[in-house]
This record gives C-alpha cells, sequence and structure tokens, in this order.
C-alpha cells in the first residue's frame, strides 16, 4: 500500500515481527560478545605436570620437562629448584617453553616445581606437585 510520498507502509503485523526480529538479533549478538569476553577468563590456569627426572650428575645439565594441556604458547612459567639446604633457584621461563636445562651446583637430593602465571595476572598462579632428583658426583672422576 502507497503513503504519502510514494512509500511503502507496513501493517502493525509486520511492524511487531520485525521488531521481535531486532530484539532477538541483538540479544543473540550481546550473548556471543559476552561469551567471547568471558572466555579467557573462565578458563583456570593450567596446573603444570611434571615429566619425571631422577638423576643428575654434578657438573651436567639435565633436562627438567612439564607439560600443560590445552594451554597457549603465550603463557609464563616460572621454575624452583631447590637445594637440599633449603637454599633455591628461580628462574623465568622463555615464553613458548615447557622445558629448561639446568645444572645443579651442589650434590644430594634437590626438590623442583613449576609456577604457571596468567599473562595478564587476571587468575592466580597454578603450581606444580613438587619433583625430587638426585645430584650425584660424577663415577668417572681423575
Amino acid at each position: 500500500m502507497d503513503g504519502p510520498g510514494g512509500t511503502v507502509l507496513s501493517s502493525p503485523a509486520q511492524e511487531r515481527s520485525s521488531l521481535v526480529i531486532s530484539i532477538v538479533s541483538i540479544i543473540v549478538l550481546a550473548g556471543i560478545t559476552s561469551s567471547i569476553a568471558d572466555e579467557p577468563a573462565s578458563r583456570e590456569t593450567c596446573r603444570p605436570t611434571l615429566a619425571r627426572l631422577t638423576h643428575v650428575e654434578l657438573g651436567k645439565s639435565g633436562e627438567f620437562r612439564w607439560n600443560c594441556s590445552g594451554e597457549e604458547s603465550d603463557v609464563g612459567f616460572y621454575i624452583v629448584f631447590i637445594r637440599p639446604s633449603g637454599t633455591y633457584v628461580l628462574l623465568k621461563i622463555p615464553r613458548g617453553r615447557n622445558s629448561f636445562e639446568f645444572t645443579p651446583d651442589i650434590p644430594g637430593t634437590w626438590r623442583w616445581l613449576v609456577i604457571h602465571t596468567d599473562p595478564d595476572r587476571s587468575k592466580p598462579d597454578a603450581e606444580s606437585e613438587p619433583g625430587t632428583f638426585s645430584v650425584t658426583e660424577s663415577r668417572n672422576r681423575n
């Protein structure tokens, strides 16, 4: 039907239908935007799982590995090596790595753990269960 100025007028039913479609579209878009915005916050910081390493010779490096399944390469890790005396070495791991070579400086039973930090610091850190390894002097000393 033509109205003033040659425009097409719609019936009240068509206007309600258009209004309902617009409202539903807005609600759906708001829900999608909200779920995308909430997704990083809903993920928890992964708790690292250590690979077993039982022995390292004094003066040689051991390769210490861990796993955080489903994590991005942009996560941050710290590794802590605790000497038999109780003092420790804390090292920041370069992004994108899940292993680190370390050379212990004294013999004995060492402990180690990995701390996973959230890049934007919005979630709490997650620590691995501690692992242990023994450091012995090399048998082939001259």
